[in-house]
């Protein structure tokens, strides 16, 4: 992909998952190389392993890092730029589930989705000796329509959405060259999904929450992993700066804000 000749990317979160999902698709559609960081040190070492042995020891490096500390994504970033001497694309993948011990929930997905997004828009802008680039930042389809069953995260995924669509303004990327888009995943395999029942809301607030919530899931749509990073590399190049996508069930689909937009500006 041409797009991607010359260029370099960080992914957070990127050891397993929808993250690695993404660090691979990049690399198969020709990236200059990849940095993975996350916060699972043996893990991260193993799936860099294993993508060095698949696309070539000079394609990947691991960063051990916990989003939600502000100067280990900085640490990343400049890890990241030492190494590539340049940064182009930014995929802010890294978050939890826990509903119950929400701390965690919080300061990862939305104190490490700003940490990503400032460090992105720092490195990357052209007015700060970046060549500009794309931030994706990785939400999900409980931000845009709610799931009572996880209030928590579905309430850092609506952070998450109104913080790209804010930084994603042309008041923002027309001074630093950096589109920044949010994608809002539906119902993807992977282990969150498998562990999701042990992490939901409290039964004593909702005693029938995990029927609840079963009844949800096998309603929706399912994707793999793979199914859904093709379809980001795609909103990735085509997507407007401050849109927001659901890919669900392996289709994208902007999302339309034009009702509660209408109602803003009264």
């Amino acid at each position: 992909m041409s797009m991607l000749k010359g260029k370099y990317a960080l992914v957070t979160g990127g050891a397993q998952g929808i993250g690695f999902a993404c660090v691979k698709e990049l690399l198969v559609n020709g990236i200059e190389g990849v940095t993975l960081a996350d916060i699972n040190k043996v893990r991260g070492e193993e799936s860099t392993a294993l993508l060095k042995r698949e696309f070539g020891t000079e394609k990947v490096i691991f960063v051990a890092a916990d989003v939600s500390k502000k100067d280990q994504v900085e640490g990343a970033f400049k890890k990241s730029i030492e190494h590539w001497k340049h940064l182009d694309i930014l995929i802010n993948n890294a978050g939890i589930l826990g509903e119950q011990d929400w701390k965690p929930t919080l300061s990862t997905n939305c104190d490490g989705m700003l940490h990503g997004t400032l460090s992105g828009l720092e490195y990357m802008s052209t007015k700060q000796n970046g060549r500009g680039g794309v931030i994706v930042n990785m939400g999900s389809i409980n931000g845009v329509y709610p799931n009572a069953t996880i209030p928590v995260y579905s309430a850092t995924k609506a952070f998450t959405v109104m913080l790209g669509r804010c930084f994603g303004d042309p008041i923002y990327y027309d001074h630093n060259g950096v589109k920044v888009l949010t994608i809002c995943p539906g119902v993807t395999i992977t282990e969150m999904i498998h562990n999701g029942p042990n992490l939901m809301s409290s039964e004593s607030l909702c005693p029938n929450i995990h029927k609840v919530s079963q009844g949800l899931l096998e309603r929706l749509k399912r994707q793999t992993c793979e199914e859904l990073a093709k379809q980001i590399l795609d909103v990735m190049i085509r997507g407007r700066s401050g849109t927001a996508w659901v890919i669900a069930g392996n289709e994208a689909t902007q999302v339309d804000f034009s009702t509660t937009d209408r109602q803003a500006n009264v």
